[in-house]
């Protein structure tokens, strides 16, 4: 581990302090008064910052919302810390550090990474900070809708741009942009960047693979419209081997995973993230031998296995800690942006919906292989993916092969990728959401779909599609949107 990243990563904890709903010091999100003076930074401090607040966000409240909502998690039934996410009871003040510390923190970080590096010819900064900025505006779109894109960061009053016709357009650029880069970005005699670069050390291939494989991600969320450019990508190949992970955290107080500082050493109970029924009894019927990686065993005495809760459930009495599994957050887990899991599982889906069952079966196989490597039990990976075993790639269409990809993706995103879980589910409907619960219906409700939560503030059927605009986002803002979406209004690439 790297003693200069520490220097950065410690300040986690302050960038997210604060109890789950709390931050009334709403800000002007287009200008943050706090922030230095462009003279007083250089891009090898700035991408470091720019790191730590997206690592902070993404690896903590983006994968808590992504957890609970793709049902990997429930709440813990005695204690209400994130009842009102599990119901997806969701407003405009709910938490407003989704969008803050993206937009305002993040994104000018690295804006400035990228002006300063042109100016000075440091292209591999450049290179990295476009990349960064992509993903970022990436994530924001895809869980807000419409969002301040040509005029982000310029003033109060910026619009809000079209995410289908302006921003998913001008996202792909920046990757472009960067792609066409690599060269420049990676020759001799650039200013030194490995320990500023949080992700893969300055390796600039590195990042390169990753831009593809990040292109390829978008450009299937309109796959019948992109179909060409999807194959000429394919046919290029040149896509992420190596995961895209920040990973230097410690076990030492503000130097550990987001997830884990926040709600294992901050908060007065430890026990809020409980495993959910919806996951677990899928991996149950199949033995996986992933639980163990996912869930703690029961701390009661007379138990020495795994029981979990069912989504939403707030029967305390017949779900009490000492009796149900407690999720497992890891205090050196690293922060996923993406994987090379998660690259076999888009290429195969590609295949798939090409039609082209011999290369989505290699890629399906190599994907399962791989989230099985992650926690080390790829020595298990014929007891499932065999002919006749459980995760046995179906090619009988194209419906069956989406299924199970989808299926083991959502299981594989599982302690890593869960805000991409939740993407995936409301793109291809896989998985399904049911009318029912996983106790209440046990006869009607289907293994493997996401069980309906009996407390939920919407109806049967209904899902969590996007979040709210925050507050702080419109307050101050006189373009901002009128009516605020529903957080069950589908945005454009969503399966309709």
């Amino acid at each position: 581990m790297k003693k200069f990243k520490y220097l950065y990563i410690g300040v986690l904890s302050a960038i997210l302090s604060g109890t789950f709903t709390s931050c009334e010091d709403y800000l002007d999100v287009n200008k943050n008064p706090n922030y230095p003076d462009e003279s007083q930074v250089t891009v090898t401090t700035l991408l470091p910052s720019a790191f730590t607040g997206s690592a902070a966000v993404m690896g903590y409240l983006y994968q808590l919302y992504g957890s609970m909502w793709s049902q990997h998690y429930t709440q813990n039934p005695s204690s209400s810390q994130y009842i009102t996410l599990v119901n997806y009871a969701m407003t405009s003040s709910s938490d407003l550090r989704l969008w803050r510390i993206p937009y305002a923190d993040v994104l000018p970080d690295l804006d400035l990474v990228i002006k300063k590096s042109e100016e000075e010819g440091a292209w591999n900064y450049w290179v990295v900070g476009k990349i960064m900025t992509a993903f970022t505006y990436h994530v924001l779109t895809d869980a807000y809708g419409d969002i301040p894109f040509t005029e982000a960061l310029k003033g109060q009053n910026c619009k809000y741009d079209d995410s289908k016709t302006v921003i998913y357009p001008g996202i792909i650029k920046m990757l472009d942009d960067a792609i066409d880069k690599e060269a420049e970005a990676s020759a001799k005699g650039l200013k030194t960047m490995n320990v500023e670069d949080y992700i893969y050390d300055g390796d600039i291939a590195k990042w390169i693979r990753f831009a593809k494989t990040l292109k390829l991600k978008l450009l299937m969320r309109d796959f019948d419209t992109n179909k060409a450019e999807i194959q000429t990508m394919l046919a290029a190949g040149d896509f992420l081997k190596d995961d895209a992970t920040v990973h230097c955290f410690e076990d030492v107080v503000n130097k550990s995973n987001p997830f884990y500082e926040n709600d294992r050493r901050q908060l007065n109970t430890t026990n809020n993230v409980r495993a959910c029924t919806t996951l677990y009894n899928y991996l149950a019927k199949y033995e996986d031998p992933r639980i163990g990686d996912f869930y703690e065993k029961t701390a009661a005495s007379d138990r020495t296995e795994y029981r979990a809760i069912p989504y939403g459930n707030r029967t305390s009495s017949a779900y009490s800690i000492s009796t149900t599994s407690r999720a497992v957050i890891g205090a050196t887990d690293p922060v996923y942006y993406m994987s090379a899991a998660e690259a076999e599982y888009l290429l195969a889906e590609c295949y798939a919906r090409l039609g082209d069952k011999g290369n989505a079966k290699t890629h399906y196989d190599d994907a399962v292989e791989l989230s099985f490597a992650r926690w080390n039990h790829d020595n298990k990976i014929d007891e499932f993916i065999a002919a006749g075993k459980p995760y046995e790639f179906q090619d009988t269409d194209e419906e069956s092969m989406l299924k199970c990809i989808l299926t083991q993706k959502w299981i594989a995103s599982t302690r890593c990728q869960a805000w991409d879980a939740w993407f995936d589910i409301n793109r291809t409907g896989i998985p399904e959401v049911s009318e029912y619960t996983t106790d209440g219906d046990p006869d009607d409700y289907v293994l493997g779909t996401l069980a309906y939560n009996p407390n939920s503030s919407l109806a049967k059927g209904q899902f969590a599609h996007r979040f709210i605009y925050s507050k702080e986002s419109l307050d101050y803002n006189t373009n901002a949107p009128t009516k605020v979406p529903a957080i069950t209004e589908p945005l454009w690439w969503h399966k309709k």
